[in-house]
């Protein structure tokens, strides 16, 4: 039913689509001059404005999986999973309070600099190697949980959809780099924050505001399947939900995984790019605020659909339909028009990951692993105008590997994508976080005590997610894996630590490492050349330019009484474009 909805002006919808993207591509076009060499291309030179970085580590904060299977666990646990989304609040603060500023005066171009210069060579391969299996894993689950559904709402085939989505991401990326990502990033923010905040007003209208909503929760008999925290009993009643999810134990297991990621080494690279560590603070606390305000609004609208259409949505032609709860909503209260914005925003988010995913593996790729291969087989790397080039034909080899694994997904398709997520982040990220965070303040530390701690860690992760696959072991809940990995990490590193000594040359790394941790960033010094007003002239008349083509949504007979609805949307973006753009030239 939803469905044949959305394809009764599926031209306007397409049409929508097809101007989001084309804008994208421009995007990379426009900044293609910003990058003249590697370190332009994976950290913007070190000049990016504060409010830049902000609203792109926002964006990269979250994928589709917010609109898809973050949406479907709403739409069954109700505020479970806006607690449970809070954690990444968590980590944006404490990225604030001190390792964002300690990133960017690392002075490094990638995350993996930033484990060189704390752990050595050795430890910089096995990060740069170990991005080669991540990195297409993260962007192939980003990608697959917008596409199992637009593909059924919108009539067209999966792979068509995945292919689409990482050519226009790789075309921009690949193009501008750095600069292109946070900018598109940026514009990206400028179209979700509005059509999410249209919605869910609309959703609290039509269940009579905040205090109707609880009412409504109460009068359909979800109080105790919606309520924040869930005991055993009540997760049995709950079809479609593991058991465990959204217990005490699940949020303590959840957050300290989540700020133990953001604090990691291998987050740090989205504050390289920051003037100075003043300004990762801010750009830190402007992404969390942003986060914050974003909790408080996405997950509404599959509450409401809960209420208003659930037959509707557990119909949906989709493997899991409460997957498509946030699309169903939009479908049951826009029109077709703003349909296509809401479908534009989860391609933002969406390829706010994916760019940025692309972005640092080719990074990694061009900064750290090719210069090392070069060494080792005596040849001198390229440097200059031909590592730059080297660098946007590694993106597209990069963008390659992430629609491959897309497809894969979509091929085997068989496992929810909010389990997806679980699953990766409680086998991969843990091991590696804890002592890429420890290594933040603990010093005296021996290579040997980093290795055996990730090895350790990762040997339990392994057997823990293999264990019900190869045997008839039943499979662990997610806290008490992330419990026995984090724990087994910490006593090893720890352990390791008391037994070795480090050796001269890593204690001399180690002031090194410190020394400019704590050493602010005098940019005008160090980097200079600022281009803060040009950024604010640039982006601001790509958000006016956003802000008017969504008036021209009022033109199909389909937007006939949502005029208002379509200029609320349009106005804030325009008015955001207009602003930026008079600053721009305020400040020259």
């Amino acid at each position: 039913m939803l469905a044949t909805l959305v394809l009764q002006d599926k031209v306007t919808i397409f049409a929508v689509i097809a101007g989001y993207l084309i804008l994208l591509m421009s995007i990379g076009v426009v900044f293609r001059h910003f990058s003249s060499d590697t370190s332009d291309y994976f950290r913007a030179g070190g000049k990016a404005a504060w409010w830049l970085i902000g609203g792109s580590v926002f964006m990269q904060g979250f994928s589709a999986w917010v609109f898809t299977g973050g949406a479907g666990a709403a739409f069954r646990v109700g505020w479970s999973v806006p607690l449970m989304v809070g954690a990444t609040v968590v980590g944006f603060i404490t990225l604030a309070s001190f390792s964002g500023p300690w990133f960017r005066q690392m002075r490094c171009i990638t995350a993996c600099d930033l484990v060189r210069l704390r752990f050595g060579v050795a430890m910089e391969q096995f990060f740069a190697y170990l991005g080669l299996f991540t990195q297409p894993i993260y962007g192939g689950v980003q990608i697959y949980g917008l596409a199992i559904f637009t593909s059924i709402l919108l009539g067209v085939d999966i792979y068509l959809t995945i292919v689409v989505l990482g050519i226009v991401v790789v075309f921009y990326a690949a193009i501008s780099g750095a600069w292109a990502v946070m900018a598109a990033d940026f514009i990206k923010a400028l179209v979700l924050i509005p059509i999410t905040i249209l919605l869910t007003a609309i959703c609290l209208w039509k269940v009579g505001g905040i205090a109707g909503l609880f009412a409504a929760i109460d009068h359909a008999g979800l109080a105790a399947a919606f309520s924040p925290v869930k005991s055993a009993e009540t997760l049995a009643t709950i079809e479609g939900i593991t058991p465990g999810k959204f217990t005490l134990g699940f949020y303590l297991a959840w957050y300290v995984n989540v700020v133990l990621l953001a604090n990691s080494f291998t987050n740090g690279g989205r504050y390289l790019g920051s003037k100075d560590g003043r300004s990762a603070r801010n750009a830190a606390l402007l992404g969390g605020a942003l986060y914050l305000f974003g909790l408080l609004i996405w997950f509404i609208p599959p509450m409401v659909a809960r209420i208003l259409i659930p037959d509707q949505i557990l119909t949906m032609p989709l493997k899991n339909p409460a997957e498509g709860a946030y699309a169903g909503i939009a479908v049951f209260l826009l029109p077709p028009g703003l349909v296509g914005l809401v479908l534009v925003g989860m391609c933002a988010a969406t390829m706010s990951s994916l760019d940025a995913s692309l972005n640092a593996a080719a990074g990694n790729i061009t900064e750290n692993i090719y210069p090392a291969a070069c060494r080792l087989v005596g040849l001198t790397p390229w440097t200059g105008r031909a590592r730059l080039i080297l660098a946007k034909l590694i993106t597209l080899f990069c963008a390659a590997g992430v629609i491959t694994v897309a497809i894969i997904m979509a091929k085997a398709g068989k496992t929810g994508v909010f389990d997806i997520l679980i699953d990766v982040m409680g086998t991969l990220a843990a091991p590696i976080s804890v002592p890429m965070v420890l290594g933040l303040f603990v010093r005296r530390v021996s290579l040997t005590a980093t290795f055996a701690s990730i090895g350790t860690g990762f040997a339990v992760s392994l057997s823990i997610f293999l264990a019900p696959h190869v045997s008839n072991a039943t499979p662990w809940l997610f806290q008490y894996q992330v419990l026995a990995i984090v724990v087994v990490s910490l006593v090893t590193f720890f352990g390791v630590r008391a037994l070795t000594k480090p050796a001269e040359a890593t204690l001399e790394m180690e002031q090194e490492f410190f020394s400019r941790r704590n050493r602010p960033v005098d940019f005008e010094a160090e980097t200079g050349g600022a281009n803060d007003n040009r950024q604010l002239r640039v982006i601001g008349a790509f958000g006016a330019a956003l802000g008017l083509g969504v008036l021209l949504l009022l033109i199909p007979s389909s937007s006939a009484g949502h005029a208002w609805k379509i200029c609320a949307v349009s106005f804030s973006t325009l008015g955001i474009g207009l602003m930026m753009m008079w600053l721009g030239r305020k400040g020259d």
